[in-house]
């Protein structure tokens, strides 16, 4: 990535275009921080050229970077595996989420997004920002990766980079540019229930990539791929090809494929249970024809080698309905290509399976059926809001509307949606929404609303008479609405448009098999707690590998829009103001649904608080 089209490339620019630093100190700020060894943070905040709020004004109002309450959010398994926790904790980020190649982190403080892109060159992942307070980042940090100062302490103190005038890479590589280490992704990432136990952060694994990657697949017993027949085949052998890969991929319970360009040759890269294996290599001058060859597979064809594609199919392999997504960057080094298998579901699941209860659910379906105006469903990142994005999409195709759906990534195809992805490097989601309402349909979906453009047009099309179901990361829906108009949304065109609102958050489920009553003493303090409460939290088994926990559910508050509280909206009120007049006006909080799964011995109170904070 270039020092330009890194992220401390971009937050400078956009720093430099909302005028808070000239040309000419960005440039002295780089040439310092290049000359001692730092990253340009260092520099900025020494020189109280900018504070860290005005760096998160850009982060959000610019560059759309969501911020996350890490106290109520559970990262990834996979995610944790691809940092080791020495870097974690010396570049102070915590991974979120991987998605085709793309490492989420949050950071705590908003000067560290100058070190991200030095994380990506160690991890060889691309990482993008989101931001958290600094008190629930440091507490979730040292949460998912014990021993910060001990774990900071393994990574050689050397003087960090300038990310901005960073030299080029020496040409030897490191062995964590070739392989994204310690990954554990099931091979069918196919259940409902997400596993939130924290896995070891993964080390960093010594060697030469050589010694990496000696091992043959005939040393394993398996017959190897052979790219050697790239050297003579025609656009039909090229074919025949991608089938043999993609059906040994399946066969070996790869979830990913990897082509990837390494000095004069590239590498057929499987992902496993078990970590990455070369499956195969061949000179880099033939990896042309069996990338075209997958694009072709993927109806990604027409798209010229020199921009990103992004592709998404489904297709049977030996037996497995399955969803290719596939991926295409290219590199300095030559393209890298990525193909993601996972099992296709057919259905998303209802609103009452999320956990929904029955009068939400009606209300909720009510206004899918026959409602108009914005819909919107507030969770922080990765917070579930996808999923209920999806049940409500489903229910409105199954109702007769017809629907048109923009989304950054295709979790379930529905076939009575019009589904559109968002291609890397081409039109804005902003210029989908438009073209959208240009369409003969009843409902505009929106499964991620970032800025205030995307905000203005659901504003528009809700104007005129359609139904908006848009998600929007927020912590509930009073702070949801409340960071729309942060963002410069036009106050009483937003009070008109909502209807709707549905605020949620995941919570970790207590192991069935060890839990167990605990003294009950927090599970009185929950706002509305009977007496006698009985709280169960686990303790920890086999079953649960040991943490007590066995997946999440979500709890919900669903909030219509009364006069009072669009009167609210309409003269800009605090998300304080929004909150205490949408509970006068009967929504059950967040805080009740808790209490509702506290009261069923699903979730522990210690779990409840951990995520709402009741009890400081």
């Amino acid at each position: 990535m270039s020092p330009a089209n890194g992220i401390t490339g971009r937050v400078l620019d956009s720093l430099l275009a909302a005028g808070l630093v000239t040309a000419e100190q960005v440039a002295s700020v780089r040439d310092a921080a290049s000359g001692r060894g730092v990253h340009v943070g260092v520099v900025l905040a020494e020189r109280a050229l900018v504070a860290p709020s005005d760096v998160v004004s850009v982060l959000e109002n610019e560059l759309g970077v969501p911020q996350v309450d890490m106290s109520s959010y559970a990262p990834e398994d996979d995610a944790l595996a691809l940092v080791p926790g020495a870097i974690a904790h010396q570049r102070q980020v915590l991974p979120l989420f991987e998605i085709e190649g793309m490492l989420t982190v949050a950071v705590g403080d908003p000067m560290n997004v100058f070190t991200l892109d030095e994380v990506a060159r160690q991890i060889g992942l691309e990482v993008e920002p989101v931001l958290s307070d600094s008190a629930s980042f440091t507490a979730a940090l040292n949460q998912y990766y014990p021993g910060g100062a001990a774990a900071a302490a393994e990574v050689p103190a050397a003087p960090r980079e300038s990310v901005a005038e960073a030299a080029p890479p020496v040409p030897e590589i490191a062995p964590h540019d070739f392989f994204e280490v310690a990954d554990e992704t099931p091979a069918v990432p196919v259940a409902p229930v997400l596993d939130t136990a924290p896995a070891a952060a993964a080390a960093p694994v010594a060697g030469a990539l050589e010694e990496m990657v000696a091992a043959t697949p005939s040393e394993k017993g398996r017959a190897a791929i052979d790219l050697d027949v790239l050297a003579v085949a025609d656009a039909r052998k090229v074919a025949v090809l991608v089938a043999d890969i993609l059906e040994d991929a399946v066969a070996r319970g790869a979830n990913r494929i990897h082509l990837l360009p390494y000095k004069d040759d590239f590498f057929l890269v499987y992902r496993t249970r078990d970590g990455l294996e070369r499956v195969s290599s061949a000179p880099l001058s033939m990896q042309g024809s069996l990338i075209e060859g997958f694009k072709q597979y993927a109806h990604l064809g027409t798209v010229p080698a020199t921009r990103p594609a992004l592709g998404r199919i489904r297709t049977r392999i030996a037996d497995k309905d399955l969803v290719l997504t596939t991926s295409v960057v290219p590199t300095i080094a030559g393209q890298r290509l990525v193909v993601t298998l996972s099992t296709f579901r057919p259905q998303p699941r209802s609103l009452e399976e999320l956990g929904v209860s029955e009068a939400e659910a009606r209300a909720l379906k009510a206004m899918v059926e026959r409602g108009r105006g914005i819909l919107l469903v507030c969770a922080p990142v990765a917070g579930g809001a996808s999923t209920t994005y999806y049940a409500l999409l489903a229910h409105a195709a199954s109702s007769g509307k017809t629907v048109y759906s923009v989304e950054q990534t295709i979790e379930f195809e529905l076939p009575a949606v019009a589904q559109v992805m968002i291609e890397p490097g081409g039109p804005s989601p902003a210029a989908y929404i438009a073209a959208g309402m240009r369409q003969d349909t009843d409902v505009i979906a929106i499964d991620g609303l970032r800025t205030v453009e995307d905000v203005h047009l659901a504003v528009e099309a809700a104007g005129l008479g359609k139904l908006v179901i848009a998600t929007y990361p927020a912590a509930d829906i009073a702070s949801g609405v409340r960071r729309m108009l942060d963002l410069g949304v036009e106050p009483h065109g937003l009070a008109a448009a909502l209807t709707l609102g549905v605020g949620q958050r995941l919570l970790r489920v207590n192991c069935p098999n060890c839990s167990t009553p605990t003294d009950g003493a927090l599970a009185a303090r929950i706002p509305g707690a009977p007496a006698g409460l009985v709280d169960k939290s686990g303790s920890g088994c086999p079953n649960c590998t040991k943490t007590g926990f066995r997946g999440a559910t979500a709890i919900h508050e669903v909030l219509p829009f009364t006069e009072p509280i669009r009167a609210i909206v309409g003269r800009s009120g605090t998300a304080v103001e929004i909150a205490a007049t949408a509970t006068a006006s009967g929504m059950r909080p967040l805080v009740v649904s808790g209490l509702a799964r506290v009261k069923a011995g699903d979730v522990s109170a210690e779990e409840l608080n951990r995520v709402l904070r009741f009890v400081e």
